[in-house]
């Protein structure tokens, strides 16, 4: 895969994930609660 196919598709994706986290709330409340979940089991 070229440098130009690897930014775009990096471009798609984060844009995509952007998007969806505006957009769909149950799917911003799964990302919270599991960054949160990974945080606490991780700190300390």
């Amino acid at each position: 895969m070229s440098t130009k196919n690897y930014l775009i598709l990096c471009a798609v994706i984060s844009a995509g994930l952007s998007l969806s986290l505006l957009y769909i709330p149950s799917f911003s409340l799964l990302v919270e609660q599991l960054m949160l979940l990974f945080l606490s089991t991780n700190a300390g």
